[in-house]
């Protein structure tokens, strides 16, 4: 009997979005599948001696420890872990070319994938060479740096028929704060019901949204996005690929309101279920709110599904 195919993800945690690629690796029988998080366990420092040593070895050899701490986890992972048939890496950029090299050596297969544009990470395209294959999600990379075309996915379905509120959104707080702000004003004012929320450290003025000081889990924000009609997504401006919250947005059989204009060119798009808005200039149809949902048909929603989304990358 052949062996499984040994497949290693690589990957941030990224409040659990990466480990559904695990879970539908391991759905099959011919594969065996692990992930190596980038980003847990977290380094801590041991106690304020350790952090003022981070600081002068920073300040005087330019060493941060906290870097040391990663690359000496993930190479012991991998001698631990051993050859792979295919590796493949969820935001390489946050490893320098020396432990990209090192892991690259355990295995035949070397594999990236950009969920996030160069334009907001130029490093990503210093390091297209060390891979045998780089993904994207941005079509402007993929036409500019010769990249396979790959969305996000569909990881959770689920189809809640009870709505408590008409708009929802949730992200962190950055420079689109005043723009979500600006969208909450709008719907108060149209009287619409909302459940917006912007994650922050430490409580900070609103006036519109609710400001919250402890980031929700992946299973609170399906929770959250189950009791909606509609989900917003205010897009970052230096991407153009299409961000997890569309994806939930179709797994949940909700409206989408977004400001990403390159939606319109996918086939899972339907004028009476998402709207692309000017971020600048907010106009929302009435008919648009209390219209009803049109399903999607199956075969255009099951390539998007991480079932099937692993299938053309992992030759499963």
């Amino acid at each position: 009997m052949k062996s499984p195919k040994k497949i290693l993800i690589i990957a941030p945690y990224a409040f659990g979005y990466t480990a559904h690629i695990l879970k539908a690796l391991q759905s099959y029988e011919t594969v065996a599948a692990e992930i190596l998080y980038l980003d847990q366990p977290a380094f801590q420092y041991k106690n304020t001696l350790h952090k003022a040593q981070n600081f002068f070895s920073k300040l005087i050899f330019g060493k941060n420890l906290k870097k040391t701490f990663v690359t000496d986890r993930i190479k012991t992972s991998m001698r631990e872990l051993g050859q792979q048939d295919e590796i493949f890496i969820i935001r390489p950029d946050m490893l320098n070319d020396e432990v990209l090299l090192y892991i690259k050596g355990f295995t035949k297969k070397f594999i990236a994938y950009y969920y996030d544009s160069t334009r907001r990470f130029p490093r990503k395209v210093d390091i297209i060479s060390l891979f045998d294959k780089v993904y994207s999600y941005d079509r402007l990379d993929v036409s500019t740096y010769k990249l396979y075309f790959l969305t996000n996915y569909i990881f959770e379905e689920s189809n809640h028929a009870a709505v408590d509120y008409q708009f929802f959104n949730i992200s962190t707080n950055d420079y689109r704060f005043p723009l979500i702000e600006n969208l909450a004003k709008y719907l108060k004012e149209k009287d619409w019901t909302y459940n917006i929320q912007v994650y922050n450290g430490s409580d900070m003025p609103a006036e519109y949204v609710k400001i919250i000081t402890q980031q929700k889990s992946i299973q609170e924000v399906s929770q959250l996005i189950q009791k909606a009609k509609i989900i917003v997504e205010i897009q970052r401006t230096e991407q153009v690929g299409l961000s997890f919250r569309i994806f939930e947005a179709l797994g949940h059989h909700k409206k989408l309101i977004t400001t990403n204009k390159d939606i319109v060119n996918y086939d899972f798009y339907h004028p009476q279920n998402i709207l692309v808005v000017d971020e600048n200039n907010i106009e929302i149809p009435e008919d648009f709110v209390t219209s009803p949902y049109v399903e999607i048909e199956e075969t255009i929603l099951s390539k998007y599904k991480i079932e099937n989304w692993v299938k053309p990358i992992f030759e499963l």
